[in-house]
């Protein structure tokens, strides 16, 4: 026998697995259109737009992107600028690495650490003309000679190395006569930091350095008071991380020596920029490190 209690928990019970099932059939059906979008060329991503995001739906001009590929001269100085092939754009040089991008409502969008719309003027089989974010109308025309194609060929990137292998012997001596003896050794690493610059012709493209890592010693005759690799993480606490990530510790120097420690100078500067950090490291004549903001 069942009691009304019984009745209505069962019941209940079947409510909830026909929504389970009709929530199953409802992500099908999305998945099913997902695909089918896909299939017909059309894309859904979501733009960064300066701080704010932008959900909408994007559908490349397949024709337009095709039309697009080959090596394209300065309209002007006759410059190889690039290559475009598929969805991607490649450059001449070594140092900027290759931009995906799509064409849609008469519009070049390139992909890179800021999306960038670039307005199409003009596009033709020969000629592609476009507005860039200085507001100049470009007008590029495609290269019709097979050497041009050269540039391309077996092309490595290769990353920018903005200090070699930089070493400093330095003798100090403290007020009250003790000798010490300093040692700096600048070093590139394998580490990358990336920086959003701009070409000849208006295009955003991305580059890549090698960071450093600093090696100091300090020694009393031959007595080692302190002796330690330095890399820009170790000042997350004083310099913000949105600099940071972009920066590289470029250069460290001997700042001073009184009757406590000697203080060694770091400085962290955007790759090619103006902008740095420089922080003070002050090694105690016991050993002991410690770090202060010196400017901005």
């Amino acid at each position: 026998m069942f009691t009304h209690a019984h009745i209505l928990n069962r019941s209940l019970r079947l409510c909830a697995v026909a929504s389970a099932v009709a929530s199953a059939v409802a992500s099908a059906v999305v998945a099913v259109m997902c695909l089918s979008a896909c299939r017909q060329g059309k894309e859904v991503r979501t733009i960064h737009v300066g701080d704010s995001l932008e959900s909408r739906h994007i559908t490349p001009d397949l024709d337009a992107m095709r039309r697009l590929e080959g090596i394209w001269l300065d309209g002007e100085t006759d410059e190889v600028l690039l290559q475009v092939r598929g969805d991607s754009i490649f450059y001449p040089d070594t140092t900027s690495l290759p931009a995906r991008f799509i064409i849609y409502d008469d519009t070049l969008l390139i992909f890179g650490a800021s999306d960038l719309r670039y307005p199409i003027r003009r596009q033709s089989d020969y000629a592609f003309d476009y507005v860039n974010v200085q507001g100049d109308e470009m007008h590029l025309r495609r290269s019709e000679s097979p050497d041009d194609s050269l540039l391309f060929v077996h092309r490595r990137y290769a990353p920018i190395i903005l200090d070699r292998l930089v070493k400093r012997d330095t003798v100090v001596f403290t007020p009250s006569g003790q000798r010490l003896h300093l040692y700096i050794d600048v070093n590139p690493t394998s580490r990358k930091v990336f920086r959003t610059a701009y070409n000849d012709n208006g295009m955003q493209v991305q580059q890549v350095y090698y960071d450093n890592i600093i090696h100091i010693s300090v020694y009393d005759g031959r007595k080692k008071l302190f002796s330690r690799d330095i890399d820009k993480r170790q000042f997350a606490e004083l310099i913000p991380s949105g600099f940071l990530d972009g920066a590289i510790l470029s250069n460290m120097e001997w700042g001073k020596t009184d009757t406590k420690r000697t203080t060694f100078r770091a400085t962290l500067c955007e790759p090619e920029g103006a902008k740095c950090y420089v922080v003070d490291l002050h090694v105690s004549l016991d050993g002991q490190l410690s770090t202060e903001l010196a400017e901005y």
